[in-house]
């Protein structure tokens, strides 16, 4: 049990599950019904599906691992209540936990390139958790990049999916021939969800930097908020919001062409007004104790997005 404790906010037990929730409504609500027509018999097989959804939940456990290891100085200062490395497990344990978690990833990565005869695809596991680890070591320290990066690795997941998908599709020909009509849509679909992903969890990113600000300016972790000021982050951070918001409204009204207006006015009433009172949030934010609601604020967004590719089972 004690165990158990340590090992939630270890590995983020809630961003694994909405990692999991991304892998399965793409490939339910996304992929099946606008790739597939409904028909899952060219779909990678659910063992596989599921060995790919272990695989890189395997992985982004083991990147969060990592993470608290080499974070365990400032994490004293940022979030004293919620350190893990040292106070709950040694940090030699916590290593051997991200070594184990980054070689099953990779193991399991392996099988599915086998299973779908892709070698390179394979090698994006052992490329992740190299990616992770410098990440956590090094790149972290480097002014705005380290925030990008993140933002990266979120986007990177939805075309994750999508990439398993395509070269299981590639290696039945007639199948690829049929599905070949959908796959301009769909991939504009990825590709739009990948750019929401990428631009909610950057403006997360800087408003966690404006929640740390006092650990990073303490160890020289050049952060956009320690170099420029609170102030002009928080102008920066409002206009990644409103980008956000005109891209989005973009989107809603191409789903309007397709007469898809139950999912118009969720987008409007579940992703576009938080994101208002977020900016609201953000403005008037002063104590740590905002910035850390203004987070939160800015995960429900992130997932309440998501969500809306159930609307895709009703068009």
């Amino acid at each position: 049990m004690n165990r158990i404790k340590w090992l939630v906010p270890l590995v983020r037990i809630p961003n694994l599950g909405i990692v999991i929730l991304i892998e399965i409504l793409l490939r339910y609500c996304v992929l099946k019904p606008l790739l597939f027509d409904g028909d899952p018999q060219f779909m990678t097989s659910v063992p596989d599906y599921i060995a790919f959804i272990v695989a890189t939940v395997l992985l982004a456990a083991g990147g969060y691992v990592i993470n608290d290891y080499f974070d365990v100085r400032i994490d004293r200062i940022n979030k004293p209540d919620s350190v893990v490395v040292s106070r709950m497990v040694q940090p030699r344990s916590a290593m051997k936990l991200h070594i184990l978690l980054s070689l099953l990833s990779v193991i399991i990565g392996f099988y599915l390139s086998w299973r779908i005869r892709s070698l390179w695809f394979g090698l994006l596991f052992p490329c992740g958790a190299l990616f992770f680890w410098f990440y956590s070591a090094r790149w972290k320290q480097l002014f705005i990049w380290k925030n990008l990066i993140v933002a990266f690795v979120s986007a990177a997941l939805i075309i994750l999916v999508f990439l398993v998908e395509f070269l299981h599709l590639r290696l039945s020909p007639d199948a690829f021939a049929n599905a070949i009509g959908n796959l301009k849509g769909v991939t504009l679909i990825f590709l739009a969800y990948s750019c929401f992903a990428f631009l909610v969890s950057l403006f997360r990113e800087v408003i966690k930097d404006m929640e740390d600000i006092k650990g990073d300016q303490q160890f020289g972790t050049r952060s956009l908020p320690s170099v420029i000021g609170i102030t002009r982050t928080k102008v920066i951070t409002v206009g990644m919001i409103l980008i956000t918001m005109a891209l989005l409204g973009y989107c809603q009204m191409m789903v309007l062409r397709f007469e898809l207006t139950g999912l118009f006015w969720y987008l409007a009433g579940a992703v576009q007004l938080p994101a208002l009172f977020l900016i609201l949030l953000v403005v008037r934010a002063e104590k740590k104790k905002d910035y850390f609601i203004a987070s939160g604020i800015s995960k429900l967004i992130m997932l309440t997005g998501i969500l809306s590719m159930i609307f895709f089972l009703f068009r």
